[in-house]
């Protein structure tokens, strides 16, 4: 493993705290989003998604089902935020940016599946722990 997993993984709860406080300023202060938030394959891009990425052999090793989980997790709540700042951040023909509402039941499982990603961290760093990685 490229750095220590227990630092990396709770580093990896700081960093999605701050992208979640990114996401909202868009949301609430009308901030451009950045490019990166509106990849495709924006949870390859964020830090800990590369760390996920060249880490995953010896990921698996401790614990796969975890693994899984919370790579699971992380797709799918990147793509969701790409979605709700899709949503948000609407252009028109002249390239004109137009804020929009998002549905209250998108962020609501926006809100859950960030909730989900800490949870699952914070179970995987415990296993890391007992494992005395």
């Amino acid at each position: 493993m490229n750095t220590n997993p227990i630092t990396t993984v709770s580093n990896a709860i700081k960093d999605h705290t701050k992208w979640m406080e990114n996401i909202n300023k868009c949301l609430i202060c009308n901030v451009s989003p950045n490019d990166e938030m509106l990849e495709d394959n924006a949870h390859l891009k964020c830090k800990f998604g590369k760390w996920l990425e060249e880490n995953k052999e010896a990921l698996k090793e401790i614990d796969i089902k975890i693994f899984y989980e919370i790579y699971e997790e992380h797709e799918k709540f990147h793509k969701i935020a790409k979605s709700i700042l899709d949503i948000s951040f609407e252009h028109n023909f002249m390239n004109i940016t137009k804020h929009k509402t998002v549905p209250v039941e998108m962020y609501d499982e926006f809100l859950k599946l960030s909730k989900d990603i800490k949870k699952t961290l914070r179970k995987f760093r415990a296993n890391l722990y007992d494992n005395k990685i």
